[in-house]
């Protein structure tokens, strides 16, 4: 069976670790993206030691809101690889904040990270992704996508914008056979939702109630969806959004 290789940004923790996590456990090579080297490369020790593949996996550190370093990480990556099957676009960062109060650097970094990023990392993925005949993208979206998220401006905005993002590339880039979808969770236990909990920003008690599944997410559900838009039983799905949020964005009972 031929080895497919794709590439997760943020997998240093939460999602894109569970995701690296379960797709190396289905035989993908994982190049583990993160801001921050060391941390990758903990994710890589931990995945060549319980699911090795040939050429092993791969640590790369990126700032993915900075274009040169992102160039400057796919040309590093080109000599260890031909070609990318699959591109999951997880890095991410968030700020609680009232809008009155939000302050511009905090706006851009946001935006930067989720939107910006995930644009620069598809952009250079793209040589990659065409040579390898078959391939497909994986935007990381949210309930932001969807509706407003008080003190979370940023956030919820730079989330919408993934959403136009992943259609566009998907019109765009599916002559070359490249699919793009996005994933947009609910409330998962992370530890962004975790801390939100810790912080009182986030009522846990009012978002289970109003999720009609009764529950947070586990991180294992995102991956297998993220799994399933990845792999060959999703071939005819492009452009999509799959909600994957224990219903709570299509609740209408108050």
């Amino acid at each position: 069976m031929t080895t497919r290789t794709v590439l997760i940004t943020g997998a240093a923790q939460g999602l894109g670790a569970e995701t690296a996590r379960h797709l190396a456990a289905r035989h993908w090579r994982v190049v583990v993206a993160d801001l921050s080297a060391e941390a990758a490369q903990r994710v890589v020790d931990e995945l060549d030691d319980a699911f090795p593949v040939e050429g092993g996996h791969l640590a790369l550190g990126v700032d993915v809101a900075d274009e040169q370093r992102v160039e400057a990480a796919f040309a590093a990556l080109s000599s260890h690889i031909e070609s990318l099957n699959g591109v999951v676009n997880g890095a991410g960062v968030l700020f609680r904040m009232p809008a009155e109060e939000f302050d511009t650097a905090s706006w851009r970094l946001q935006l930067d990270v989720h939107l910006t990023g995930a644009m620069l990392c598809s952009r250079f993925a793209f040589p990659l992704l065409k040579r390898a005949g078959s391939a497909s993208i994986v935007n990381v979206g949210s309930v932001g996508s969807t509706f407003g998220l008080p003190g979370r401006l940023a956030y919820s905005t730079a989330k919408s914008g993934v959403l136009g993002l992943t259609r566009t590339l998907a019109v765009e880039w599916g002559p070359h056979n490249i699919r793009v979808n996005a994933v947009a969770p609910g409330y998962i236990a992370t530890e962004m939702a975790l801390s939100g909990f810790r912080s009182g920003a986030l009522n846990r008690d009012r978002i289970i109630d109003r999720t009609p599944l009764g529950r947070l997410g586990e991180p294992s559900e995102i991956a297998s969806v993220i799994a399933f838009l990845l792999g060959d039983e999703s071939s005819f799905v492009t452009g999509a959004v799959l909600n994957t949020d224990g219903g709570v964005t299509i609740d209408g009972t108050f």
